[in-house]
């Protein structure tokens, strides 16, 4: 069993007795918790067959594969039953043959020790439950203990023990102050222990739970194991990898005395192996694992070769430079999935032990062209460009004016998807963009409006649209307003694009996070002021009326979403008084139907005459019929009635 005597399950001596004092109970018999089905045979023997509790293991998994899941934490219960059995059936080296023991150990337990270690329930849990958490987790060591010693390397059960040795999971958290529960000194002998606390006088969190699990750990020949399998000749990197990862979470809690010895050799032994790869040996999907291995030596080094920490660091950079070289997508889309995870690591407010400096990766980035290199491939998958998103966020104002063209020149001739990648790339940057480099953007973008379809120009507004919306600074959202208030006033623009053009427009001022009232009200008088021209007698320009009613009518109606009604009133009234907005519309009506009546010549007037060059008669008195009835607290004055029967029916 987990704890009990040598006798029971050939697993070495426990400690149970040393748990019971501070209210623990060792952990029971293996025949307790699992059904041994005997029956005699032929010659009246005695013969035993072992059976993993399956009941337990379907009840468990009920349990936990649920959103309101409850994980049982005591040694007679499933969780308890189901490790207890595993260990058993590893020790015996029947683990993996077991199909039920195999599905518990690669699916069902990783969920549960991942709810009970990371979920943030743990802060809520009492003293009971915590201490039923710490027996489930020694249940786990003596497990991984086990099955550590036989082949093959059990991967996805290292991965559990990483989860459990790391002291920055909630439950470590949340129990960083606790003593050990046993002597450690009277198991392995004084300094002999292979995790300690740190002294006092660094005033740091003793961790005593953590070391308890690491210590028994080694006690159940967990070390012992992993310096065996390391020290093979044909070892892969992934199974490397999996072996150092749990110590490397732990790096700073292990006992230099003890286990620097054993670790050296494999710190240097991966160094040399990472530096002597070969161009081709990048495109083994094997080599996956080893930014991952990177980082955990890096762990290692920064408790045991300090000296060595930039050598690491450098040789992960490198890795991945090369690796996002490769032709090879895999290798490519591992090496940018990578980058992101390094520039998350570094900018987190949370520190992260083995982030690389934001400065020093900025560096990287710059003096690499790493976003050119990227930018180079698969850019018309948007799992590769969501990648890429996160390096050009980072580099934001460091990114260069050139580097800047060089993405935009991307798009040429490129399919839509491509073109719609690249602009969500862009989008995301523009966020983070400086005057200079946003007035550059601007610039292409107005270069590319002059040359290509409307299909493209309809890209080019989204993409627009999308950086005001997006936008974080006043400026940059005003510049995207007015840029998209001059697009729609081109006089040769086709009706189809100016509408687009307003939309985002007016999502901007209505959703954008850098846009205030004031900036809604200017729009409001330029709306005006088109309706304005449209109303004067020597006009004899395409008006853009229509155009300005709509937008007119929809920032308007934004107001009343946004704000309380008595603001919608002054609103409204501040138009009915100051820019007589009634009579300005009715005005404007007249004026274009002066204009239709012009253009419609002896052959009469009909709804389908074009007033200005773009938009019918009928939407001029669509438009306007609209705009004044859903003025809300306006009564419409008779003359503007009758006018309107007149234009509507008489003509």
């Amino acid at each position: 069993g987990g704890g009990g005597s040598g006798s029971r399950g050939g697993g070495g001596s426990g400690g149970g007795g040393d748990y019971s004092r501070s209210g623990f109970d060792p952990p029971p018999a293996y025949d307790e918790v699992v059904e041994v089905e005997r029956s005699n045979d032929e010659n009246g023997n005695c013969s035993g067959t072992i059976e993993f509790p399956t009941t337990n293991l379907y009840e468990l998994e009920s349990r936990v594969f649920t959103d309101h899941w409850s994980i049982p934490y005591k040694r007679e219960e499933s969780l308890g039953k189901c490790l207890i059995a595993s260990t058993y059936l590893a020790r015996l080296g029947l683990a993996d043959a077991d199909e039920n023991c195999k599905r518990f150990t690669d699916r069902c337990m990783a969920e549960a020790f991942k709810k009970l270690l990371t979920s943030s329930a743990v802060h809520k849990w009492g003293t009971e439950i915590h201490e039923g958490i710490y027996n489930m987790v020694m249940l786990l060591v003596d497990l991984v203990a086990a099955r550590v010693k036989q082949d093959p390397i059990p991967i996805s059960l290292m991965g559990v023990l990483t989860m459990a040795f790391n002291p920055g999971n909630e439950y470590h958290f949340k129990n960083r102050m606790k003593m050990c529960q046993r002597n450690w000194a009277d198991v392995f002998g004084d300094g002999k222990m292979y995790a300690i606390s740190p002294p006092a006088n660094l005033q740091k969190e003793p961790h005593g739970w953590l070391i308890d699990l690491v210590n028994r750990f080694g006690e159940m020949g967990g070390f012992s194991a992993i310096q065996l399998k390391l020290g093979a000749e044909d070892i892969e990197t992934a199974a490397v990898s999996a072996l150092v990862q749990p110590l490397s979470v732990c790096a700073e809690y292990l006992n230099p005395m003890v286990v620097q010895p054993m670790l050296d050799p494999v710190i240097d032994k991966m160094i040399r192996y990472v530096q002597s790869l070969e161009e081709k040996d990048l495109k083994d999907k094997k080599l996956v694992t080893i930014p991952e291995l990177l980082s955990a030596i890096k762990l290692l080094c920064m408790r045991f070769q300090p000296t060595l920490v930039t050598v690491v660091d450098d040789l992960r950079l490198d890795i991945l430079l090369r690796m996002l070289k490769t032709p090879h997508f895999s290798a490519k889309m591992n090496s940018l999935k990578e980058v992101t995870k390094l520039i998350e690591d570094s900018t987190l407010s949370k520190s992260v032990k083995n982030a690389i400096d934001t400065d020093r990766l900025l560096d990287w980035l710059v003096e690499n062209s790493v976003l050119s290199i990227a930018l180079e491939g698969n850019i018309d998958q948007a799992q590769y460009c969501d990648r890429i998103k996160g390096i050009i966020e980072l580099l934001g104002s460091k990114l260069s004016l050139d580097e800047l063209t060089k993405i935009w020149r991307i798009q040429s001739g490129q399919s839509s998807t491509v073109i719609e990648n690249i602009h969500t790339i862009i989008a995301a940057a523009a966020a983070k963009f400086n005057y200079d480099q946003l007035n550059h953007l601007f610039i292409l973008i107005q270069k590319s409006w002059e040359i290509e379809s409307d299909r493209i120009r309809q890209k080019l507004l989204s993409l627009i649209g999308k950086i005001g919306r997006e936008a974080r600074s006043e400026n940059t959202t005003g510049k995207v307003l007015e840029v998209l208030w001059d697009l729609a006033h081109l006089p040769a623009l086709p009706t189809n694009l100016v509408q687009p053009a307003l939309e985002e427009h007016l999502t901007i001022l209505s959703e954008a996070y850098a846009v205030k009232e004031q900036i809604k009200r200017s729009y409001i008088i330029k709306c005006i002021e088109d309706i304005k021209k449209s109303s004067q007698q020597n006009n004899q320009q395409p008006v853009w009326v229509v155009p300005a009613l709509r937008q007119l009518h929809e920032i308007t109606r934004s107001f009343i979403k946004q704000s309380c009604q008595k603001q919608d009133k002054s609103i409204v009234q501040d138009l009915k008084k100051n820019f007589e907005i009634v009579k300005l519309v009715t005005g404007s009506l007249v004026a274009c139907h002066r204009m239709a009546l012009a253009v419609a010549g002896p052959g009469g007037l009909a709804g389908s005459t074009i007033v200005d060059g773009r938009y019918t008669h009928q939407d001029v008195s669509v438009s306007v019929l609209i705009y004044i009835i859903y003025i809300p607290f306006v009564v419409l004055p008779l003359r503007f009635l009758e006018f309107y029967f007149c234009s509507f029916v008489l003509n």
